[in-house]
This record gives structure tokens, C-alpha cells and sequence, in this order.
């Protein structure tokens, strides 16, 4: 009998508690939803147990900005234009992609800086290039969650002038 009393009394401590962690929870929600002054939990609340986007089936292409860029020649300096897209399989995390083109310039400016026309121009050169910017960006973006989502690098155009 003794027995059957104290787990009577354990299941209404253990429910009184869960009640009470509910509430307490419901009510901090609400709160900072009302007080703008304080970190909105509701926010933090999604972003930490939201799930995951799905990965597509099918490829996804985001293109990025134009990039034009200088090379050193043998008796002049020379441009490279650049159009790239990026292959995704995840294109609702990579569209943030776009805040990120002056980091996108900046490693391909350094990349190209130390490349010359002559070797630029060697048709054989674009698949080695293209792995290359490949390395770049995905270096550049070592430190965010892009870096993870790109797939390939392609050049949708290059001109060499």
C-alpha cells in the first residue's frame, strides 16, 4: 500500500513539473515576443530546432555577379572577364551566396594576380582554371556554411583581352 502511495506521489510531482515547465517556457516565448528589448526566443527557438532544407534532386545553377579582373602580360596588362555559377544541390542555403561577392573578388583577384597572360591563354588551361577557382571560393568560404553547399564552380563565360 505504501508502495502504490509513493509512486501516486512521484507521478503528480512528475506531472506538477512538467506543468510547470510548460508554463515557465510559454510564458518566457511570449514575453520576449512582447519586449523587443530582449533576444526574441522564439527566433532562437526556430533556428535551433528547425529542420534541415532537402537536398534537390536535380542540380541547381546560381549565377554570380560579372568579374573582371587584370593580368600582367608580356608588354601590356590584360583583362579577364569572368561569368561563374555555382552548382548546388541545396539552393535555399546558397542564395545568401550573393552577400558574400566582395569575398568572391577579392580570392579571385589574389588567384589572378599571380597568373600571367601567356599562361591564361592555353585553351587546355580552362579545366585547371576552373578547379582552381573551385579551390578558391571554396577556401574563401571555409569559415561560413556556404563553403559546405557548393557543389562545382563553373565558368559560364571567360574572355581574356
Amino acid at each position: 500500500m505504501a508502495n502504490k502511495k509513493t509512486f501516486s506521489n512521484l507521478l503528480i510531482i512528475l506531472l506538477i513539473s512538467i506543468i510547470v515547465a510548460v508554463v515557465t517556457f510559454s510564458t518566457t516565448l511570449w514575453y520576449s515576443q512582447q519586449n523587443t528589448s530582449t533576444p526574441n526566443i522564439g527566433i532562437w527557438f526556430t533556428k535551433v530546432f528547425q529542420s534541415e532544407p532537402e537536398a534537390t534532386a536535380q542540380p541547381v545553377f546560381h549565377p554570380l555577379d560579372k568579374v573582371v579582373v587584370s593580368v600582367k602580360g608580356e608588354r601590356q596588362t590584360h583583362f579577364v572577364m569572368l561569368e561563374l555559377a555555382v552548382q548546388t544541390h541545396y539552393p535555399e542555403r546558397i542564395k545568401q551566396i550573393d552577400s558574400y561577392m566582395p569575398l568572391v573578388r577579392n580570392a579571385l583577384l589574389k588567384m589572378f594576380s599571380k597568373k600571367r597572360y601567356e599562361e591564361l591563354q592555353n585553351q587546355q588551361t580552362i579545366e585547371q582554371l576552373q578547379q582552381e577557382v573551385k579551390q578558391t571560393l571554396t577556401d574563401a568560404f571555409a569559415n561560413t556554411t556556404i563553403a559546405r553547399d557548393i557543389d562545382d564552380v563553373l565558368f559560364t563565360k571567360y574572355v581574356i583581352q
